[in-house]
């Protein structure tokens, strides 16, 4: 017969292994509560602000580290860093400076995300840090130009200066730094629209002929700057009917909107139908024949090769030769501007010459001196000819019959 254990010490027995997993558990939540009580002190930093501005704010700490550790405490307290505190960017312990471990900083997209997500798609990616053009213990915190855009574009910066938009305008107030794009790869209708946030009242219509049509022909920068390496620049507009007076909106044809047109093949294989990077009057004689592509067109825009900040207003400008004659430098380079998926502009060559084609020239973009038909040349030729041909055979019978009228 087997001997049984009484019940009573069954239960002592688990008792003791229920006390033992509960002082265990209580171990591990204190252990735990002390580790995140290190960590937030660690993490809020376990200085105030004005623990660090009691040393920062000091301009004799200049002597000591430099400028860059000086902080304006009047000029901080109007940030909006100011509310969240030194702690939030910086990280230190109750030793610093003497425990030697340097203050760690926290990077702008922890709360500036979007703008960092901005700024990666756009030329200064890469090439500049937020600090370089922001000051974020400053109040307004953009750095004046000097200090911030001049610091990589000096000669711009110090070309824009001597210009009358100086007093006027900063370079942001144009160029959005965080998205900023290359000078070639904006529209030329983009580029008129910044000027017009300021300058929607010109008053080119009192001195020029169907001024809307020209400011849809040009850029601002092409008169009003001496910008070097005059061009043209074709881009492809949708055309929802025929514009009566040719002076209506101009609607730029996206990507999307001509991808849907050629498929699979991209874009540029609208026009460079041999994908060899650039086109020939042959290419532009066909894309504008073509009947599958009657609801699209080019339109012709002088512009520039090369930004200029000289801005001003250029006698020369206002002669219309600057233009419109045969064969002006202008004439001779040409560029079709397709549309990319991020709204940027590609640009591939035109064959020399071709602008001036006289059979399917640019549409709707002509020049004088720069026909578009060899018979009406021929024909005004002749009409010039034959009116001074009259004039000098009614001369000359006048010259020979003289003395004969003086008889009468």
């Amino acid at each position: 017969m087997l001997a049984h254990e009484p019940v009573g010490s069954i239960g002592e027995e688990e008792r003791k292994r229920m006390v033992l997993k509960v002082k265990f558990l209580i171990i591990c939540i204190f252990g735990f509560v002390m580790l995140m009580a290190g960590i937030g002190i660690n993490s809020s930093s376990a200085m105030e602000t004005d623990d660090c501005l009691g040393c920062h704010g000091d301009s004799s700490i200049i002597d000591e580290g430099g400028e860059r550790l000086y902080i304006d405490g009047a000029q901080f307290a109007g940030t909006k860093h100011a509310e969240d505190g030194c702690g939030s960017c910086h990280f230190v312990t109750d030793d610093h400076p003497d425990d030697g471990i340097r203050p760690g900083k926290e990077s702008c997209d922890t709360c500036h995300e979007d703008t960092i997500d901005e700024l990666s798609k756009g030329l200064h990616a890469g090439n500049a840090e937020c600090t370089d053009c922001h000051n974020p213990h400053a109040a307004k915190g953009l750095k004046p130009p000097g200090e911030s855009c001049g610091m990589c574009h000096e000669d711009a910066v110090e070309e824009y200066l001597k210009s009358p938009h100086a007093e006027k305008a900063a370079c942001s107030d144009c160029h959005s730094p965080h998205t900023v794009k290359s000078h070639l790869s904006i529209s030329g209708f983009e580029k008129n629209r910044r000027c017009a946030t300021c300058h929607d009242n010109v008053g080119h219509s009192e001195w020029l002929l169907r001024s809307r049509l020209h400011m849809q022909a040009t850029t601002c920068i092409s008169c009003h700057t001496d910008s070097k390496g005059i061009v043209i620049a074709m881009y492809i507009e949708k055309r929802d009917g025929v514009r009566p007076d040719k002076e209506g909106e101009i609607d730029l044809a996206t990507y999307e909107d001509l991808m849907q047109l050629v498929g699979d093949g991209g874009v540029q294989s609208l026009i460079d139908t041999n994908g060899d990077g650039s086109i020939t009057m042959a290419e532009l004689k066909d894309f504008n024949k073509n009947s599958k592509y009657q609801d699209v067109g080019l339109w012709g825009v002088l512009s520039t090769e090369t930004a200029s900040h000289s801005y001003g207003i250029f006698e020369n400008r206002r002669d219309c030769s600057f233009c419109h004659a045969a064969g002006p430098k202008a004439m001779q380079t040409c560029y079709v501007a397709f549309p990319n998926q991020d709204g940027t502009y590609s640009r591939v060559a035109v064959e020399e010459g071709a602008v001036l084609d006289p059979l399917f020239a640019t549409p709707d973009f002509y020049m004088v001196g720069s026909t578009r038909n060899d018979i009406l040349s021929i024909l005004g030729l002749l009409i010039i000819a034959s009116g001074l041909g009259a004039a000098s055979l009614h001369g000359t019978f006048r010259f020979l019959t003289r003395k004969n009228r003086r008889k009468h």
